[in-house]
């Protein structure tokens, strides 16, 4: 399956990502300050695919409960974790089961780790509200539809 064919599908379909059922129930838009777009697609069960169709990247992410603080590295579950991107863009569309609001603004760090795993900390600059998911690049060879 591709990226486009990904972000084609309708509210409540699911796919197999990694061999494991995601039901897609929200999704919302993001434009980044340089003008790109990025897709974050959201199940039932507080995982989400980040999906930059520019650079043709997808990643699956998992929420994660702890309480994590930006830094240039973090320690987390015996992994390090060194700073590799932020970025930042505003919702300017958001469809089905999402907490965000459009024009709400939202900054991201992420960080990976020497096996590859992405960590990825959002911050809602207007809500203050902060949440911190773990995931890992999905090939498209990894993403069927069910």
């Amino acid at each position: 399956m591709t990226l486009q064919e990904l972000l084609s599908l309708p509210l409540n379909e699911t796919v197999s990502v990694f061999n494991q059922p995601f039901e897609y129930v929200g999704r919302a838009e993001i434009t980044l300050d340089d003008g790109s777009k990025m897709y974050w697609l959201f199940n039932d069960e507080d995982g989400m695919l980040s999906v930059a169709p520019d650079e043709e990247e997808l990643i699956t992410f998992d929420h994660l409960e702890d309480e994590v603080e930006a830094d240039d590295s973090i320690f987390l579950h015996g992994k390090e974790y060194e700073f590799s991107y932020e970025g930042a863009g505003k919702i300017t569309s958001s469809d089905g089961e999402t907490d965000m609001e459009l024009d709400d603004r939202y900054l991201f760090s992420e960080y990976e780790s020497s096996d590859g795993e992405k960590l990825r900390i959002i911050s809602n600059e207007n809500t203050g509200e902060t949440d911190s998911y773990l995931g890992r690049i999905v090939s498209e060879d990894d993403l069927n539809e069910i």
